[in-house]
């Protein structure tokens, strides 16, 4: 009884220190972005809004917001339709082999290294003579959250009765019926949910945008250049806002996916 209590607290202040190494840095810049000391140093003074404020009231990074939320959704919708479409085309092939090969040829972007993908793109798009700007990072973040999306909708359609359709068009109905009354209906939350998961991982990267952004500025490209210069409560509160949408679009995903089971 002792030895199995015991046994009982190890793991427990394991899962501890493990949830406290990978969630104390976060909740650091969370707490310094509404402190009352430009100095971020313990202990906190105070508390205040201050530096949202100072981050809103800043054209740069309200700029940079608006870029990153751009990105993100034509990320949701380009990766999400593109992603439902390819998964779907995929189920709907006869031979196991050949649907094994294009899962994982479609999920060869999320192994690559993303500095690969970036420095390939932007040889790319210069070899095509395309300036660097938002029309070229939207390309890559589609490319980058496309694996995800497949993974996502693949899951989804291995349960999905496609017995329906055929009933479906047995009773008269066309392929557009089908598809809006029958099919659509069915993989609307998963699909909605993937392009959540999108836009999710479109506002986390700087690899490939570093690399085609050019001249423009999204928040993970600000962020870095303003941490060249130091750090400041400012910086705390635009990353914190980051965080914010990207928790609401991880729930969101995983609400909705939950909810489609």
């Amino acid at each position: 009884m002792v030895k199995a209590l015991s046994s009982n607290l190890l793991a427990r202040g394991f899962l501890t220190l493990v949830l406290l190494y990978l969630y104390a840095p976060i909740v650091v810049i969370v707490l310094f972005s509404f402190t009352t000391s430009p100095r971020l140093s313990m202990p906190i003074e105070g508390l205040t809004l201050a530096w949202y404020q100072n981050a809103f009231a800043n054209p740069l990074i309200t700029k940079a917001l608006t870029n990153s939320l751009i990105l993100a959704a034509i990320a949701a919708i380009g990766a999400g339709l593109m992603g439902a479409a390819f998964a779907f085309g995929m189920m709907k092939l006869v031979q196991p082999r050949l649907r094994q090969a294009l899962l994982a040829a479609s999920l060869l972007p999320a192994v690559v290294p993303l500095l690969v993908i970036g420095i390939s793109l932007a040889v790319l798009f210069h070899g095509l003579g395309l300036p660097q700007g938002l029309r070229n990072t939207a390309i890559g973040h589609v490319l980058v959250s496309l694996p995800f999306v497949v993974l996502t909708m693949n899951a989804r359609l291995e349960t999905f009765d496609f017995t329906t359709l055929e009933a479906a068009r047995d009773l008269g109905a066309s392929s557009f019926q089908t598809f809006r009354d029958i099919t659509f209906p069915q993989i609307r939350p998963s699909i909605v949910g993937a392009a959540l998961l999108a836009a999710a991982l479109s506002l986390d990267e700087f690899v490939v945008t570093w690399f085609n952004i050019g001249n423009e500025q999204s928040v993970p490209v600000l962020v870095w250049g303003l941490m060249r210069r130091g750090v400041d409560p400012s910086i705390n509160a635009l990353a914190s806002m980051l965080l914010f949408l990207l928790v609401c679009l991880v729930i969101g995903s995983n609400f909705i996916g939950r909810r489609n089971t």
